[in-house]
């Protein structure tokens, strides 16, 4: 996945034209993808770890809605394989929850390992889940190490609207 360095650590909020403080101040320099996660990279890591999909990280959507992103599955539990239609490899994924999301980033922290969802995989990395899906009230936060995550409010608003270095800095 292709990332872009977003930096000026310590850049000031956004402010609106009230002069209340906004979003996008972020004290370190930090990466974010370049581009959406295609339906091709997000097969590739359901083949790596979803044989069994203890966590649902499929969504019979993603093929079946005129919305999805052609990603289908086959086999039985323990033995799934998933596929993308060529025209579609490139095209973003979706029908994506933001638990999978986690789970994701968590994968690609462990460095996109192959095997059942656990520690090793899906469970831990980035964000400490063990099998939270969040229906029995825990919150999830992102762990001081991850490399990969999922940007929180500021890091997007910074990746998306600032404008670093000259004499135009800012938003």
């Amino acid at each position: 996945i292709e990332t872009v360095t977003v930096g000026d650590p310590g850049n000031a909020a956004d402010t609106t034209t009230d002069g209340t403080t906004g979003y996008g101040s972020v004290p370190y320099t930090y990466n974010i993808g370049k581009y959406e996660v295609t339906a091709g990279q997000y097969c590739a890591f359901l083949n790596a770890v979803a044989a069994t999909d203890t966590y649902g990280l499929y969504n019979s959507g993603m093929y079946y809605d005129s919305h999805g992103c052609k990603i289908t599955r086959s086999g039985t539990s323990g033995s799934y394989s998933y596929s993308v239609a060529g025209d579609w490899a490139n095209r973003p994924a979706n029908f994506v929850s933001f638990w999978d999301a986690c789970r994701l980033a968590n994968w690609l922290n462990n460095g996109q390992p192959i095997g059942a969802q656990d520690a090793f995989t899906t469970e831990d990395g980035a964000y400490t889940l063990n099998g939270y899906n969040n229906d029995d009230g825990r919150s999830i936060s992102r762990n001081a190490e991850a490399k990969w995550y999922i940007p929180n409010e500021d890091e997007w608003y910074k990746a998306a609207y600032y404008k670093a270095g000259g004499i135009d800095t800012g938003y």
